[in-house]
């Protein structure tokens, strides 16, 4: 099933090994592009939005960038059976942490919403089977969660006059920074069930910045501890923190990739089509990472 299926994710959203935004997302970001206002902003302002200028500019150039970025690393993990376990339940959890306007959300949901109709061609799919995708975008700007909540809600709807395989469930926002979030996040779980997969994009450089660094990983600790048994953690950082990924990976106990996503430039802008990306990524099962860390202090 794996590799016939990954084959397929492949050929539709990498073509020619280039990872590419499909006509329903580029048309969600379009619109939301068009509808906020073009002014100048600084460059911490376009990376961590609080205005609707900001958010333009962020939109522009790093949406699909993260996007992108986070099919890139979870496309062997969504056609595995670990995944299509907890999919056949019949309900999905999304923790989206630093979510922004929902990058990563939105595009774990893309990805879904392929493999349940190639699994439904297969027949490997029940007929009258629906998922439900739970949603909680943790960020510190209301302008984030505010955006985020509006493109889910536009991709569900374009999604639908095709296909209902795929239910909006609820879509919990929090506006409070992590690892002081942790009591809401519990509350969330015990309500909803476990979070199958949880993603940190490109967030740990401000919070280390915020926070003690120790703090940060207890924080990670912690979260490990609301997760599906066969739910991943994503972790995605840029190239140029070597040495905080280093530092979280002594301390975690896990290694990181040094990935390379060759990705589309989209909106255009004044540089070819396709452009190659290096990240850092953690990819890693979180209830097996704490058997590790129990054995070892045992």
């Amino acid at each position: 099933m794996n590799i016939t299926l990954r084959d397929q994710l492949l050929q539709e959203f990498r073509p020619n090994g280039i990872w590419q935004l499909r006509d329903i997302t580029k048309s969600i970001l379009r619109r939301q592009i068009s509808h906020l206002p073009q002014s100048k902003v600084t460059e911490d302002e376009r990376r961590y939005p609080e205005s609707p200028a900001a958010m333009k500019a962020f939109l522009i150039k790093f949406f699909a960038r993260h996007y992108l970025q986070t099919q890139n690393s979870l496309v062997e993990y969504v056609t595995s059976q670990d995944f299509h376990n907890i999919v056949r339940l019949g309900n999905l959890r999304i923790l989206d942490i630093g979510s922004g306007p929902a990058v990563a959300s939105l595009a774990i949901t893309d990805m879904i919403f392929s493999l349940v109709k190639r699994l439904k061609n297969k027949e490997i799919w029940p007929r009258s089977k629906r998922v439900k995708i739970d949603y909680i975008l943790n960020d510190t700007s209301s302008i984030c969660t505010g955006i985020g909540v509006h493109m889910l809600n536009h991709y569900y709807n374009s999604i639908q006059k095709s296909n209902r395989d795929i239910i909006l469930g609820q879509k919990i926002c929090i506006q409070k920074c992590f690892p002081d979030n942790l009591k809401q996040l519990q509350r969330i779980r015990f309500n909803l069930g476990r979070y199958d997969i949880v993603v940190f994009s490109y967030v740990l450089s401000p919070l280390n910045e915020e926070i003690e660094f120790n703090k940060l990983i207890l924080g990670l600790f912690n979260l490990e501890k609301l997760c599906n048994y066969s739910g991943r953690i994503l972790i995605l950082q840029d190239k140029y923190r070597t040495g905080l990924v280093q530092r979280i990976s002594r301390a975690i106990g896990i290694n990181s990739n040094f990935e390379k996503s060759i990705q589309e430039i989209y909106p255009k802008r004044d540089m070819s089509d396709a452009y190659p990306y290096w990240y850092y990524c953690f990819l890693y099962i979180p209830t097996k990472r704490m058997m590790i860390r129990q054995n070892v202090v045992a």
